[in-house]
């Protein structure tokens, strides 16, 4: 047998391996870095991420782009004449063009290859987004895996290529002096064995943070949002008029769609409601007047009021206004007597010339009714409703939207959770540098411990296993270590366990480390039989 004394044996440094864990955990925190930012640049909105695949299934858009081409959108602050975007078309689907112009909020697209603008105008929260990425062909090759068996190919080869991986991990993993290969029952080993881990996790938290810090600061902190506001108007026309001799009508006089005889009525007496509806809260203020406007088929037109102007405040009002036919036929005959035409028929148009303004949703609103006017026809004898439609001319509608462009603050998405951007900026300096100051702790404390691992064996409260009989064959050597720490150490080191032989008047602890035993003897009077016992 061989031995041989050392006052302290210190612990083989192994630089090699350390360098090797060091660089693959590293490498796997840099690793799984790619992934997330892979994940928050090509993420479907479906998982919670902002880009949209388009496969192009036309030519539209040539030659820039060519049918099966994948176009990668994102949505954007807000969108200029010039862009690239895919919009939704109500009775279409999905339409990639390129905008062409802008008015009150809505854009007008056209495909490159096309000699004609799209009918439809959509707004901007019609848009899906701005081409991002354009991929030549690559779209023929989804179309391929939305089928179920090429799905299903796919992913055969990649849950196969996982295994194999796997498996040849496994197979090149380097095995440790004195250990052997076992097809089971070895512990889980912890996840965070040594400094290494700790730092490779400090590492790549670091490295999130600032790619975080960085999308942050290259995204503005306010951006512009297009809101839309319905809102319709209504209204509601009536007359009547005295007749001489009542019992030509029904009422006793002449109402709302019938004629109005001038031998029998000097006067027709007009009321107008009006009503403003809209989903959104309004806060209006208006004015109106009830006008006849006078015409004849030449384009000539005598305007005369025949209602007082008046003010409202909210969503409705009435208003009355006489037309006194006298003034009609007054102005009929001066205009012949000065002209010389002779017309047999001229128009009679009841309008209220209204004007809204105020705040509709917290948006700024200004609008007229111009659908409001009631056609009527004047000839020698009568005056009576002239409209293709009676019941629309009767009671007119129309119905518009303001559009609010708002500054709101910017936020960063990340998988399904949205932070402000102020807030990400924040977030990504100070985690940053946090993960990069407790790194460097790290370093300097591993640095004082002069770069040796911590034992496990220690940690863990490991207890050495009893032995009968002698541990150290006779042909293999032995060396001495100065203390059971050292022992404890070179355990955790080489991944052996602490064989306890006591006998009376002996107590000798030994680690196995391929063709070398290491052993630590206590002193009997420090450490006595009946202690080891």
């Amino acid at each position: 047998m061989i031995r041989g004394n050392v006052g302290h044996l210190a612990v083989p440094r192994r630089d090699g391996e350390r360098s090797r864990r060091v660089t693959a955990a590293v490498a796997a925190a840099l690793l799984v870095v790619a992934v997330a930012c892979a994940w928050i640049l090509f993420a479907p909105p479906q998982l919670g991420g902002q880009a949209s695949y388009v496969i192009v299934n036309g030519n539209s858009m040539e030659p820039g782009m060519h049918r099966g081409d994948l176009a990668i959108v994102r949505p954007a602050d807000r969108y200029v004449p010039g862009d690239v975007v895919t919009y939704r078309h109500p009775g279409v689907g999905h339409v990639i063009h390129r905008i062409v112009d802008e008015k009150d909020g809505r854009f007008t697209l056209k495909g490159d290859h096309n000699d004609f603008e799209d009918s439809y105008r959509p707004t901007s929260n019609d848009i899906v987004g701005k081409l991002w990425l354009h991929i030549p062909g690559a779209g023929r090759v989804l179309w391929h895996l939305r089928s179920p068996l090429w799905a299903g190919l796919v992913l055969f080869i990649a849950f196969a290529g996982m295994f194999a991986g796997a498996g040849a991990s496994r197979a090149a993993a380097p095995v440790g002096p004195g250990r052997q290969r076992s097809n089971g029952g070895s512990p889980m080993p912890p996840i965070f064995r040594n400094w290494q881990d700790t730092l490779a996790l400090l590492l790549a938290l670091a490295i999130g943070f600032a790619a975080l810090a960085w999308v942050a600061f290259a995204r503005p902190t306010h951006r512009e949002v297009t809101t839309e506001f319905s809102y319709s108007q209504r209204g509601q026309f009536s007359y009547e008029a005295a007749a001489a001799d009542a019992r030509l009508y029904d009422a006793g006089k002449a109402t709302t769609g019938e004629p109005v005889y001038l031998r029998l009525s000097d006067t027709v007496a007009f009321t107008f409601v009006y009503e403003f509806t809209s989903p959104s809260p309004a806060q209006l203020t208006g004015t109106y007047q009830l006008v006849a406007e006078l015409g004849d088929i030449s384009g000539w037109k005598r305007t005369l009021p025949i209602g007082e102007p008046g003010s409202f405040a909210g969503t409705a009002f009435r208003t009355d206004g006489v037309l006194r036919l006298a003034d009609l036929q007054e102005q009929i005959a001066t205009l012949e007597a000065q002209t010389g035409v002779r017309n047999d028929r001229y128009t009679v148009t009841i309008r209220p010339r209204v004007r809204v303004d105020g705040e509709l949703g917290g948006a700024r609103l200004s609008a007229d009714f111009p659908e409001a006017a009631l056609p009527m026809a004047l000839d020698r004898t009568q005056l009576r409703l002239d409209a293709a439609k009676p019941d629309a001319a009767i009671a007119p509608a129309a119905t518009g939207t303001v559009v609010d462009r708002q500054r709101i603050g910017n936020v960063v998405r990340i998988l399904f959770v949205s932070l402000p951007v102020v807030a990400a900026r924040i977030v990504g300096v100070a985690g940053a540098a946090v993960m990069v100051a407790c790194a460097g702790a790290l370093l300097i404390a591993v640095a004082r411990r002069g770069w040796s691992e911590v034992s496990d064996v220690r940690a863990a409260g490991a207890v050495p296993v009893r032995v009968t009989g002698p541990v150290a064959p006779d042909d293999v050597p032995v060396v001495d270590v100065a203390s059971m720490e050292d022992l404890e150490r070179l355990a955790a080191r080489t991944g052996g366990i602490i064989l306890q032989e006591a006998r009376p008047g002996q107590h000798v602890c030994y680690v196995r480390d391929g063709a070398v035993v290491y052993r630590f003897a206590f002193d009997p009077g420090e450490y006595g039989t009946e202690r080891a016992a």
